[in-house]
């Protein structure tokens, strides 16, 4: 095992978890009653050595963990230290004849300037974990991995249901998913092992994410009953209009270019990967189930129309001649439960 361990990132339950298994395997190599002490920012660097070179009054091993360590700062912009100060220079001839027993774990949250000189003179002694932010990409993998560990699997739906949901996400916190997961294992028969879309409709509840995915659902089915109530939360705030908006607009270009595919009598495989690359690589696999759902609600026309006026809207409103709030109108035209009706 290395003794030292570089730990950073923005993503807070990975991080977490990294800490977890550096101070268990410590535990294993060490002894259970192993030493820990935490430092901060602004403790002095000799403190933190003295910790590590000091031995314990019961002869057991330590672990100093170095919490936002000033020597490995953030990365802001502009250019990298490229020389060590005497004090850093100091610090890593110590470190790099670290004591037997005894461990360093350097975390820092954030993205850590790997252009450093000091981070280049210390990494080759560590052992690095980069906590990148999780996205609508990867976050399956963590979602499958922790039913894994609950005994528990999604069908493909229900697979397919959630990396769609996770497309409308700005963020992911896999601290926050593992919460909603959690509630929802416990709410499911004990005998219950696998997962399907029906116990995944009231998950993450309330966020921003989960109203648009729901308002989309409902908005393609021209089900203005459901649609209609999340339209102000979702739209007449200026700091959110954009990002809505974009995603509304993106599931509705998806939708005329499906109308286009099946009008062409374009295959499955071809379908799927010309709305892939629509959407920018991403999986479309609900997105397609969804879109085969919706099709014959609406012509092609309609679409055009109501994808020229979003447009419209946005451009008066950088013009400063229309409003925010004007978006809710406008979608209320378009809540009507008649199938491909004509303007």
């Amino acid at each position: 095992m290395n003794s030292i361990k570089i730990i950073y990132g923005t993503e807070e339950y990975l991080m977490e978890e990294a800490r977890r298994k550096f101070i268990l395997s410590c535990r294993k190599t060490f002894g259970s009653d192993i030493d820990i002490q935490t430092f901060s920012k602004e403790t002095p660097p000799a403190r933190v050595v003295e910790s590590f070179e000091g031995t314990s009054l019961f002869g057991s091993g330590g672990i100093c963990i170095w919490n936002e360590s000033p020597y490995l700062p953030v990365k802001h912009g502009g250019r990298s230290r490229s020389k060590l100060s005497k004090d850093e220079e100091w610090f890593l001839d110590k470190i790099s004849r670290l004591p037997d027993q005894q461990a360093v774990l350097f975390y820092t949250k954030g993205m850590v300037d790997m252009g450093s000189v000091f981070y280049k003179k210390l990494k080759p002694l560590a052992d690095t974990v980069q906590c990148e932010p999780v996205t609508d990409r990867n976050a399956m993998m963590y979602v499958t991995e922790y039913l894994k560990g609950k005994q528990k699997t999604l069908t493909g739906k229900a697979e397919q249901y959630l990396h769609a949901l996770f497309q409308t996400w700005e963020s992911i916190s896999l601290m926050y998913v593992f919460s909603e997961l959690e509630k929802l294992c416990i709410m499911l028969d004990e005998h219950q092992t696998c997962i399907d879309v029906a116990e995944l409709t009231h998950l993450f509840s309330g966020t921003m994410e989960k109203n648009l995915f729901t308002f989309m659902e409902a908005f393609l089915h021209r089900d203005g009953r459901h649609a209609i109530p999340l339209l102000t939360g979702l739209f007449s705030r200026q700091d959110v209009f954009l990002k809505n908006t974009g995603y509304m607009m993106s599931r509705l270009r998806l939708l005329k270019a499906y109308k286009e595919l099946k009008h062409s009598q374009a295959g499955a495989v071809q379908c799927e990967s010309v709305l892939a690359q629509i959407n920018k690589g991403r999986s479309v696999k609900y997105v397609l189930f969804s879109l085969k759902k919706v099709e014959t609600y609406w012509t092609a026309a309609e679409l055009d129309e109501l994808i020229s006026n979003i447009f419209k809207l946005q451009l008066n409103i950088r013009r400063g001649m229309g409003s925010h709030e004007d978006m809710v109108p406008l979608v209320c035209l378009y809540c009507c439960s008649a199938k491909g009706r004509h303007l």
